[in-house]
């Protein structure tokens, strides 16, 4: 006689399983960062001194740095010269979240910055998995998220904005879309000057689809990036306007004590400071992160395409040739102004051991937290 057979069950999978890997990453990081620095907030008085967001301080949390000139730039506009250093797109955008909605501008900008880190983090992981396959894709993920200053895609500041245009640029790129990724690199120059660097990897990707020709079809490509230079455009023309002088978002970077000067020269400077111990660690990490992201690119074994080298290369170039020389931190903000540049991070993914990469999450992890809790006491260079 024949029994039938009970069929075996299905595992069901783990609500982490269920949960999309970049909503996961996203929670996995605000929430322990919100309370951390709420700790902290408790255990050590901040410095009084320092400006503080008109919120309550469990809100003000994201808000320290550079958060107050974005701040008063979309309260008043730019009321002085130094803000021209700072670019109008964030600012605009909190501004409007706030007529709207009537929401205090620290919470619209904090909100616009974790709406952008979410989405951006979306995006990733479907461009890291078309590039290299899903477990790649988790693993450049979870090293963007531990990044030392990863923090500031939470922070009240631009970077989670400027990372998630300039992501919807190579996505947008990646199936042909040149109109469009032109406005999305339009965007992401008003959102950060870098941005205007996202023309490379633009002029890249049109170059090797037209067969790496210089035929019609790519110069018609090319005419379309003129859209994405439009943007910076319209901020210089709107400080030639005000100031007479469109290049003042460079010229104001002497307020930080930064001048142009050769990267080489930078990196020489920095290393001394780091020799007589000023500002460690962050000088050490300001050291090594330019550092380690032109290696990856110089390493990365034919993983990343020409117009990925070219927007790191010249992403990271960019900060080296304007040290804050009198500064004891030489390469001020370095940390923070390489991590939106995000094909590192999926070199590091295929190129590390398992072992290694869990050291590295280790590592930067620890370091992640230290600068958040210095970030939110004013003690951070951010």
């Amino acid at each position: 006689m024949v029994t039938a057979q009970t069929p075996a069950r299905r595992r069901e999978p783990h609500w982490r399983e269920r949960m999309p890997l970049a909503l996961r990453g996203f929670l996995f990081t605000l929430i322990p960062i919100w309370l951390i620095g709420l700790l902290g907030l408790w255990l050590v008085p901040i410095h009084a001194h320092h400006w503080m967001p008109p919120v309550t301080r469990w809100l003000g949390l994201f808000a320290r740095w550079d958060s107050a000139w974005y701040f008063h730039i979309a309260e008043i506009g730019y009321w002085r010269t130094a803000a021209y250093a700072f670019s109008p797109l964030y600012p605009v955008l909190m501004r409007g979240l706030h007529v709207v909605t009537g929401l205090p501008l620290v919470l619209s900008g904090e909100l616009i910055g974790w709406a952008s880190d979410l989405v951006a983090l979306f995006f990733l992981v479907r461009l890291w998995r078309e590039e290299a396959g899903a477990e790649v894709a988790r693993r450049a993920l979870w090293l963007l998220l531990a990044y030392p200053a990863a923090f500031f895609l939470l922070a009240m500041y631009p970077e989670s904005l400027y990372l998630l245009l300039s992501v919807v640029t190579y996505l947008l790129l990646r199936r042909s879309r040149y109109l469009w990724a032109a406005v999305a690199m339009a965007f992401a120059a008003l959102s950060r000057a870098n941005g205007i660097l996202l023309i490379l990897p633009y002029l890249a990707f049109a170059w090797e689809s037209s067969g790496r020709r210089l035929d019609r079809l790519f110069w018609r490509r090319a005419a379309l990036s003129l859209i994405g230079v439009a943007g910076l455009s319209i901020y210089l023309g709107y400080s030639w306007a005000t100031t007479g002088n469109p290049l003042q978002f460079l010229a104001q970077q002497a307020t930080w004590h930064r001048h142009f000067t050769g990267g080489a020269f930078a990196l020489a400077y920095a290393l001394i400071h780091i020799f007589y111990g000023q500002g460690l660690p962050l000088t050490i990490t300001d050291f090594l992160a330019p550092l380690a992201f032109l290696g990856l690119i110089a390493f990365d074994r034919g993983r990343l395409t020409l117009g990925d080298k070219l927007y790191v290369f010249f992403g990271v170039l960019s900060i080296l040739v304007d040290p804050s020389i009198p500064n004891g931190f030489v390469l001020m903000s370095a940390t923070r102004l390489v991590m939106p540049y995000f094909p590192v991070y999926r070199v590091a993914a295929e190129w590390l051991t398992e072992r290694q990469w869990r050291i590295a999450l280790g590592v930067m992890g620890f370091l992640q937290l230290w600068f958040w809790f210095t970030y939110t006491h004013w003690w951070f260079s951010g």
